[in-house]
């Protein structure tokens, strides 16, 4: 599972969106609302309060676009940039996540709450 191995892992939604597409990609822009893992300061408190704020970049084939809903953003660092796959919504994550709990095939544990 990502989780396990990524450089990040965190819970959160999506503020805004930037599209590159001669770069084929977009960044993202995270409120985050749950923090699992980083191994670098990606995500920094936010200055409101309640929560963390980061940037992170994706493919431009993902569609990212602002709106409702948590997701799970999981990624490594590349020369010094957070980069992610296309995230779940955090409801698909939970169930994907219990059902292999379920079956013994998770090679680690996380708070899926």
């Amino acid at each position: 599972l990502a989780v396990c191995t990524s450089d990040f892992v965190v819970r959160g939604s999506i503020q805004n969106v930037t599209h590159a597409p001669e770069q084929q990609e977009s960044t993202i822009h995270l409120r985050v609302s749950r923090l699992y893992r980083q191994k670098s300061r990606v995500f920094r408190p936010a200055p409101e309060g309640g929560g963390w704020r980061g940037r992170v970049a994706t493919l431009l084939e993902c569609g990212v676009r602002p709106g409702r809903g948590e997701f799970l953003f999981t990624g490594h660092m590349h020369f010094g940039e957070a980069r992610l796959g296309c995230a779940p919504r955090f409801k698909d994550f939970q169930r994907m996540y219990r059902d292999a709990e379920e079956r013994g095939l998770n090679p680690c544990e996380m708070g899926t709450d």
